[in-house]
């Protein structure tokens, strides 16, 4: 006998609702991060030599800070909504068999297993 597949949709739809508090804390975290940074754009100055060699470096850090928070929070929002597409698959799977299973149990139910309406092999009872 083969391996027997169980899928459970709703605690996988519990725990996706839980991804997506996390994409949304993730987001909410980006933004106050970026709106924090830009009060300190000014920290390295904007005049004489210092600020010359360290603006530069401290704006592609900036950058590079930001864009990999945004890839975060992209991430957590591409697997989430990747998963609850994933659950409307199996469900559907699912629905469509169980839908298939009722289909020919009924027409079993109304003609027999041979499809004869229950008479024998050849007919006879």
């Amino acid at each position: 006998m083969g391996q027997r597949y169980h899928v459970d949709p709703q605690r996988i739809e519990a725990l996706t609702r839980q991804l997506e508090e996390i994409a949304s804390l993730a987001g909410n975290m980006t933004e106050e991060f970026l709106d924090d940074q830009a009060r300190t754009i000014r920290w390295p100055g904007t005049e004489g030599e210092f600020a010359a060699k360290a603006r530069p470096q401290e704006q592609k850090e900036r950058e590079t800070t930001k864009a990999t928070l945004m890839a975060i929070r992209d991430a957590l929002v591409g697997i989430t909504d990747a998963t609850l597409r994933q659950v409307e698959m199996m469900k559907t799977t699912r629905d469509l068999h169980i839908e298939e299973l009722e289909q020919r149990n009924s027409r079993i139910g109304a003609s027999g297993l041979g499809g004869d309406g229950g008479l024998g092999r050849h007919g006879r009872r």
